[in-house]
């Protein structure tokens, strides 16, 4: 464990970003990566089955009492997270008796080739590392942006100081921070069009909205586990799928959003549009005619919005849910496989779900009117999450 929290400056996809290590901790905490064929940087298979208990508080590795099975042979100890192999040594841990329980060095990098990534404990012994980059699901990105949102929803309780922090900014900053949303939703869209066939990733980031962002991980494993041929072809059973999963956060999850509810709307929707894929990819020349040009018409955007209800996802989705999807889902897949210029319909289109505050806000900021042109939009939901995520 080190303090304070370390920060450091890594490559993305497209650009470098700032992360804390504390990201990855999480990502380890919440195993949100392929686990199922771990291999070490000296070939050995890992396999996790007790990933140990975040150690947040104390000296030491930043996970302690973990259990894993190492080329087969069952290890209990702890684990170190960090950016790269020479952290090993550069962090002390090498001399620090504190570390000599460590059976496993987990890196996000693997920096440059050493002779030495199996790290040596002070007490003589050596351990394995484990790159964890090739088994992420998503990009850096993707991991620190749903971290800051995480975050964030610990804020949204200062009601006062966030609405402060909002009253500081300007028209231009506002608009600033919704683009910078978008290009980033369009950013990851592209990286993941690059990597998986079309159907793939439709198919995958559905599922991750609808678990977003406490079930997240859980959700995608599923995608990749229950093609979605499989699911066209009628062979999948709702209650088999959610209970394929065994770490669900199910604690305050409101009814409707129940993971199991959400794969049974899931499987639904493939039962009465089992062609919903091809309707949507077919959408995109009717998007294309709204995106040239386009004017914040309300009657546009709301005639768009009813089309992808009830054509593309037959109303078996709630109005709110159906609409997060549109601006979380569809949007930025459609522009970015399409290449559309979408940014004014995906701004000034409707919120989806978001918390009661934020409209609240918007009202005492005066970014919105109770009747008049000034709506609650998607944009004003970005632009909010973006300047309190920083």
């Amino acid at each position: 464990m080190n303090s304070p929290q370390s920060v450091q400056e890594v490559p993305g996809y497209y650009g470098s970003v700032k992360i804390e290590e504390t990201v990855f901790q999480q990502i380890w905490a919440e195993q949100d990566f392929f686990s199922d064929s771990l291999v070490t940087t000296c070939g050995k298979k890992i396999v996790v089955v007790d990933r140990g208990d975040w150690n947040r508080s104390e000296e030491g590795p930043d996970f302690r009492h973990a259990k894993l099975q190492i080329d087969g042979k069952a290890r209990t100890g702890d684990i170190e997270i960090h950016f790269q192999p020479s952290n090993w040594k550069s962090h002390g841990h090498h001399i620090d008796p504190n570390f000599d329980r460590v059976i496993l060095q987990v890196c996000i990098f693997a920096g440059p080739w050493r002779a030495d990534w199996n790290v040596r404990l002070q007490n003589g012994d050596s351990a394995p590392t484990l790159v964890l980059l090739p088994y992420l699901f998503y990009g850096i990105e993707e991991y620190a942006e749903a971290h800051a949102l995480a975050k964030l929803s610990g804020k949204d309780s200062h009601y006062h100081t966030a609405l402060e922090k909002l009253a500081k900014l300007s028209s231009a900053e506002i608009s600033q921070n919704i683009l910078k949303r978008w290009k980033a939703k369009i950013g990851f869209a592209e990286v993941r069009l690059s990597k998986q066939p079309w159907e793939n990733v439709a198919h995958q980031w559905f599922l991750e909205v609808l678990g977003y962002r406490r079930n997240r991980s859980p959700m995608i494993r599923i995608a990749h586990q229950f093609p979605w041929k499989d699911w066209q072809g009628g062979e999948i059973h709702p209650l088999e799928v959610y209970k394929s999963q065994h770490d669900w956060k199910l604690r305050g999850c409101r009814p409707a959003n129940h993971p199991q509810v959400r794969i049974a709307q899931y499987a639904q929707l493939w039962r009465e549009n089992p062609d919903w894929l091809d309707d949507l990819q077919k959408f995109s020349e009717k998007l294309k005619e709204n995106c040239e040009g386009f004017q914040n018409n309300r009657k546009k955007i709301l005639e768009l919005e009813n089309f992808w209800k009830k054509e593309i996802l037959h109303d078996v989705f709630a109005k709110g849910k159906a609409n997060t999807l549109w601006i979380d889902f569809a949007q930025p897949l459609l522009s970015a496989h399409f290449t559309l210029n979408g940014y004014e319909l995906w701004k000034n289109g409707s919120s989806g779900d978001s918390p009661a505050c934020y409209r609240q806000w918007a009202r005492e900021l005066g970014w919105v009117e109770p009747r008049g042109n000034k709506i609650f939009s998607n944009g004003m939901v970005q632009g909010i999450l973006e300047a309190l995520s920083r």
